[in-house]
């Protein structure tokens, strides 16, 4: 009866034993387990940091790209007034019924935009918010209209202003009126001067300050809170 006792003791325990083998075998395994998917999970976490930190990077350095950009468009339109503001004074003396001479001008159009051209042609318009983005898309209207009467204006000059210059043809009529060959020099330099007036403003007072609180902004931001 003792013997049977002490043998039920023993597979009690045997059992005992074994249990306790599969908790640690399984606690063992259980815990190796929670280490890798902890450290899968940490390096995947790591690896969207990183992406998410570069994005930051690069939408700081297309706004500082628009600054530059743009400031050297504006300091362009402000070296353009110049001389438009000689022009302006010999359309003010023919309006007024005098008879200037009309000399030739060397306007020029030098923007060309390339890092608005090249958010057309990547997701570099990601990196600035909407309300920016529609005020440069709107902006392309007067860029577009400038470099035209730009282009028309030049086109002019050499075919009929410089005829008159070359041969010593007279500017104006018996009445003192324009020849009707040179009628679109006023209409012209008006256009363009106050289109240049126009984009000045909106660089200096608009574009600019808002790309420069737009990259303040994202410079203020979490790589978590980088809007999508």
């Amino acid at each position: 009866m003792s013997k049977q006792v002490s043998n039920a003791k023993e597979v009690e325990l045997s059992s005992d034993n074994k249990s306790m083998l599969w908790g640690s075998f399984f606690s063992k395994y259980l815990f190796e387990f929670f280490i890798v998917f902890l450290g899968v999970y940490l390096a995947f976490l790591f690896t969207d940091y990183q992406d998410a930190h570069r994005e930051r990077q690069i939408r700081i350095k297309y706004y500082d790209s628009l600054i530059f950009e743009f400031e050297g468009f504006y300091q362009h339109l402000q070296s353009e007034e110049s001389k438009l503001l000689k022009a302006m004074e010999v359309v003010k003396q023919i309006k007024a019924g005098n008879e200037p001479k009309i000399a030739l001008m060397d306007f020029h159009y030098l923007y060309n935009g390339i890092a608005v051209r090249t958010a057309f042609n990547s997701q570099n318009f990601q990196a600035i918010d909407h309300g920016l983005l529609k005020s440069i898309i709107g902006g392309i209207y007067l860029l577009e209209k400038l470099e035209g009467n730009i282009e028309r204006f030049n086109q002019f000059q050499m075919h009929a202003l410089i005829p008159y210059l070359h041969e010593g043809k007279p500017m104006y009529d018996g009445n003192g009126q324009l020849a009707a060959t040179l009628n679109w020099y006023p209409q012209l330099v008006e256009e363009i001067y106050n289109t240049n007036k126009l984009l000045q403003d909106i660089v200096r007072n608009r574009a600019i300050p808002d790309m420069k609180r737009g990259k303040d902004h994202l410079e203020s931001l979490s790589v978590w809170q980088l809007p999508d």
